[in-house]
């Protein structure tokens, strides 16, 4: 079973301590696994996803921002949660799953109510059960086959005879025939890949029905041989053709099980499997995706603006373009949103509450180009920001919000707060 740990967490190794008790903020691993973590730590991806430190002369990785499942060498699996408002591996394990499902162009769209509704589960077993969700339509419709180009060496004449390998092979054994010939078979590189999947050494920690559901499909497949080069199969399988459009869906996932894709720009020996998403990135999309549900009949909504520019002319050209998260217009108005994945305090307005001062300028910048008077901030609700803060003028006609954004509350309750704030 993976260890569960929250975005920012410490992760220690368990020989340091006599004690040893994973918390959502800690957990403890063995020296075999924190040196694979500790490697990472000390190679590019160290600005990314985690970093080392010391204290008291421990040893310990500290987290980033970074959520997902990273598998080390060893086999150990440690699942990233975020951290707001979600007070337990299983809300915070539902809310990643709420944003994950909405980003473009993703298989993660496949990701259903149901699939919400099963985050005790871990986050890879519920990856799997939703390509088994997919699987099991495709094999309603049928397994796909197709013609097959084959060559043997037979006793009887199938196809055509290869003159030149047939003189080369049987010079002296009359009775057999170097053939190729076409046949009409499931052992076809889709579902070469789709039976790699289901025989992935991932699924030792799954629950009983799991296993059940794979060891079922697997049966399936029984025709089909194993890949000889899962990589090749996988790019032959991506061509457009009727195959594909069928098996699109578990394609994806299929890349996403073999390469264990994810958006950081690194890999190599130190991560087996990485699935792993900046929440910055799955933050300010799903914002920009309930804005668009919740605001297109009122407001013109757009995402990621790039219209303005800081410098209007320089050398006769536009310099520095601007891009709000956010805009909402009407006929008399514009509003500006901006998001930021940060935790921020509100007890602490000595300490500015954590807020980047080069946040506040940035949205001043936006304010000024756009004519816009009323500007937001919006950060993840936590349990130290769970109301706005009181209001920051810029100008007597310019003002900024800066607005919690609860990920597990009910949208059309935030889709309320959020509209008593436009004036």
């Amino acid at each position: 079973m993976p260890q569960t740990i929250s975005e920012f967490g410490i992760i220690k190794k368990a020989s340091d301590y006599d004690l040893v008790d994973d918390t959502f903020s800690e957990i403890f691993v063995s020296d075999r696994t924190f040196l694979h973590l500790k490697n990472i730590a000390f190679s590019g991806a160290s600005d990314l996803l985690l970093s080392y430190q010391t204290q008291k002369g421990k040893e310990q990785i500290r987290l980033k921002n970074y959520v997902g499942l990273l598998q080390t060498p060893d086999g150990k699996q440690i699942e990233i949660l975020p951290k707001s408002t979600a007070n337990s591996p299983k809300e915070a394990r539902k809310m990643l799953l709420k944003m994950l499902r909405v980003l473009p162009n993703s298989p993660y769209q496949s990701l259903s109510n149901s699939h919400l509704e099963t985050s005790h589960l871990p986050l890879f077993e519920i990856f799997v059960n939703v390509f088994l969700d997919e699987l099991e339509k495709l094999l309603s419709q049928g397994l796909g086959r197709n013609f097959e180009r084959h060559t043997a060496n037979e006793t009887f004449i199938k196809g055509k005879i290869l003159i030149a390998k047939n003189l080369r092979r049987n010079p002296i054994r009359q009775e057999r025939f170097f053939l190729a010939f076409d046949e009409f078979t499931a052992d076809i590189p889709p579902n070469k890949v789709l039976k790699h999947c289901l025989q992935l050494p991932y699924k030792q920690g799954f629950s009983p029905r799991t296993q059940q559901r794979i060891n079922k499909n697997i049966g399936v497949f029984e025709e089909v041989n194993p890949s000889n080069n899962i990589e090749q199969d996988l790019a032959q399988s991506f061509h457009k053709n009727l195959f594909f459009v069928r098996y699109e869906k578990l394609l994806h996932w299929a890349n996403i099980f073999i390469k264990g894709q994810s958006f950081l720009p690194f890999s190599g020996q130190y991560l087996q499997l990485g699935l792993l998403f900046p929440m910055e990135v799955l933050f300010e999309n799903y914002v920009g995706k309930f804005f668009k549900k919740y605001f297109s009949e009122t407001y013109e909504v757009k995402l990621q603006d790039k219209v303005k520019f800081l410098i209007d002319n320089h050398l006769e050209k536009s310099k520095f373009r601007l891009i709000p998260d956010i805009v909402l217009k009407n006929e008399t108005k514009t509003f500006i949103f901006d998001t930021k994945w940060k935790l921020i305090d509100a007890s602490k307005p000595k300490q500015n509450y954590g807020i980047e001062q080069s946040d506040l300028y940035q949205m001043y910048a936006y304010g000024k180009k756009y004519h816009a008077q009323q500007l937001f901030l919006i950060y993840p609700a936590n349990e130290n920001f769970l109301s706005p803060l009181q209001v920051f003028n810029y100008e007597a006609d310019m003002s900024l919000q800066i607005i919690p954004f609860d990920l597990t509350q009910n949208l059309q309750n935030l889709k309320g707060n959020l509209t008593r704030l436009l004036k």
